[in-house]
């Protein structure tokens, strides 16, 4: 579950980064936003979610028995 949270946690952050170089119309925010090393950690942060997303999925199918 931590692997998940931990996901939507990273995603929610990059989002919020690209949120606040609009609203706040910051050229540090702006190089920040399209750096390469935040594209990575998108996809390490969608990554994170389908992993946390399959292990979830699997504890709730063994909870109900259907595994």
């Amino acid at each position: 579950m931590w692997v998940l949270i931990s996901g939507v946690l990273l995603l929610a952050a990059i989002l919020g980064a690209f949120w606040l170089k609009d609203h706040l119309r910051s050229p540090f925010l702006l190089r920040v936003a399209y750096h390469e090393l935040t594209a990575r950690l998108a996809l390490i942060a969608a990554g994170l979610i389908v992993i946390g997303l399959l292990l979830t999925g699997g504890d709730i199918l063994e909870t109900l028995g259907l595994l």
